[in-house]
């Protein structure tokens, strides 16, 4: 269903924030945009008539939560059915404010400092509500795959093999308009070094240290709220801006998080912190595959030992596929190489081709390397990893069915 013929009604006393919406909405000249120099609460019964005759009400939070959701939920005692409501707020809002508001009736609540081209994706996509409807029962059960990216020592390569993973897993097809045949989630747990934002030109987020600094639970509100669609089909939840202390998450947290992943994504890539926290057992605990990415020194294949031993510990049947990155695949595998196999007990299956100038293209880009260099040795490697998983996921389906 298209959005344009509909209407939407802004009420804001922010200029800033009218000018924002009028920048979006006049791209879609037949949609209708009515603007209301007030805050919600002072609408009283207006805002529901309005809601009645209009697709969309968008309004600002005045800073106070309980005027706000008391607001909202008149709304919604007297309009069961009629238009989205969608709160733009204060980026620093707490997330326990936005999941009162969203409790309340709020289709989504968005920081009032996204850009016109931000905005204009949630709106076109909140207004088209048959969508929404038509895949809300298959969004809650998925049941993702959780794989887990590790690295035997720092500057390893995980955060660009665990950033190409997600995206080449998405299976995107297509010429101009790319679809994606699965749904990712990428997300960064390296609290205070996570790079993956950076490598996707993507901002920071608060959202994880929100969630360890005000002790939330994340359930599907969170999710909603905390990450963004980096591409067709991929959806990154970023590691936070902030210093954050590990000890700050707890196991529940993550326990429950991974629990709304899974349920919401066909795939769930992790990007791993090297150190070992409580909390990464939950994590652990999910997954089916883990990627270790290392190399075949001798540094490096000890400490991958130690991590190996140590995962296995928490999750016995958790399977291993060790990527040896920067080398391609030897026709011979060289008498130390054999003897790193050895010591880990596992097969090298995968050799990732050194190739630092698609790499470095791809970062300068902020772009995945199917986009900066998709014909590199390099993702053609990555693209053979993410086969064996999808491979092995559809063969754990076929054995359920």
């Amino acid at each position: 269903m298209q959005t344009e013929g509909k209407s939407i009604v802004l009420i804001s006393k922010n200029p800033d924030i009218s000018a924002l919406v009028e920048s979006v909405v006049q791209f879609r000249p037949e949609t209708v945009l009515k603007r209301c120099d007030a805050t919600l609460s002072e609408m009283n019964g207006t805002a529901s008539e309005l809601a009645l005759k209009n697709d969309l009400v968008i309004f600002c939070p005045e800073g106070d939560t309980d005027r706000d959701v008391a607001a909202v939920r008149e709304i919604r005692s007297r309009v069961q059915s009629g238009a989205q409501v969608i709160a733009l707020a204060d980026a620093r809002t707490p997330f326990a404010d936005m999941r009162r508001l969203s409790e309340a009736g709020v289709s989504d609540v968005l920081p009032d400092n996204l850009t016109p081209d931000e905005l204009a994706g949630t709106l076109w996509k909140v207004m088209d509500s048959d969508a929404g409807q038509g895949t809300a029962a298959a969004e809650g059960s998925r049941n993702g795959m959780v794989i887990p990216v590790a690295h035997a020592r720092g500057g390893a390569g995980a955060t660009t093999v665990a950033v190409n993973l997600a995206d080449s897993l998405t299976q995107r097809s297509g010429f101009r308009t790319k679809t994606a045949a699965s749904k990712v989630a990428l997300v960064d747990l390296d609290l205070q070094f996570g790079a993956v934002s950076s490598f996707l030109d993507l901002q920071p987020g608060r959202c994880l240290y929100q969630m360890a600094d005000e002790g939330l639970m994340p359930d599907a509100t969170f999710l909603q709220q905390s990450m963004t669609e980096a591409s067709a089909g991929l959806w990154v939840l970023p590691a936070p801006a902030e210093f954050a202390p590990l000890h700050m998450l707890e196991a529940q947290q993550i326990q429950a998080l991974i629990t709304q992943l899974r349920s919401q994504f066909d795939y769930v890539v992790v990007d791993l912190p090297r150190v070992l926290v409580e909390w990464l057992s939950p994590v652990l605990e999910a997954s089916e595959r883990l990627v270790m990415v290392t190399d075949c020194s001798v540094p490096s294949i000890a400490q991958a030992q130690r991590l190996i031993k140590f995962y296995g510990g928490v999750n016995v049947g958790l399977e291993v596929d060790v990527v040896i990155n920067r080398k391609r695949k030897p026709m011979f595998a060289a008498s130390h190489e054999k003897e790193a196999s050895r010591v880990l007990q596992r097969p090298f299956d995968h050799w990732l081709a050194d190739d630092p100038a698609a790499a470095l293209a791809a970062a300068d880009q902020g772009v995945p390397l199917s986009t900066a260099a998709s014909r590199s040795a390099l993702i053609k490697g990555i693209r053979r990893l993410a086969a064996s998983m999808i491979d092995a996921r559809q063969a754990q389906s076929a054995t359920v069915n």
